[in-house]
């Protein structure tokens, strides 16, 4: 079970990074998601309520953080129903996720999918996600900053990019 820590510390990872690069430059978001540039701001001030505690959650164990895992399966839940609805309606325009210009499709909707399912299992069997002390959490830290790299630029590289509208 310590190995489902390492997923679900990356979609964290990956909701921090995602905060802070919409509160950078929201407009990419905004034009995204068809909102103003306030609603992308507080998008991304949720990524960021949600992430950071999700992190400290899994990397500290702390027991009052566990909201913070079913806030972030709420969120991939939700982008994943937001993507699969876009795509459904024929709209494979850029998806928000990043700055790359990625277009909606099955990369950017299978990765919303399973890091909800990975969280909600985090959820549900906390705290069997947490990281384990010493060297070895270190380790796994690490992974799991790797893995949020990759599934960063995961639908960029599925679904290709700089075709946005």
């Amino acid at each position: 079970m310590i190995l489902l820590g390492v997923p679900v510390l990356a979609g964290a990872f990956l909701l921090v990074e995602a905060g802070l690069e919409h509160l950078r430059a929201p407009r990419f978001l905004a034009r995204a998601a068809g909102t103003g540039v306030a609603v992308a701001r507080a998008i991304a001030a949720v990524e960021l309520v949600i992430g950071v505690p999700a992190v400290a959650a899994v990397v500290f164990g702390t027991a009052e953080l566990r909201w913070a895992l079913a806030g972030q399966t709420a969120m991939y839940g939700a982008f994943a129903a937001h993507l699969w609805w876009r795509r459904y309606r024929g709209d494979e325009s850029d998806c928000g996720c990043n700055r790359m210009g990625t277009q909606v499709g099955p990369g950017g909707i299978a990765r919303a999918v399973l890091l909800a399912i990975a969280t909600l299992a985090a959820t549900v069997w906390y705290p069997a996600a947490v990281l384990p002390g010493g060297g070895t959490a270190i380790l796994l830290a690490a992974c799991a900053a790797v893995l949020a790299i990759l599934l960063y630029t995961l639908p960029a590289t599925v679904d290709g990019h700089g075709r946005a509208a």
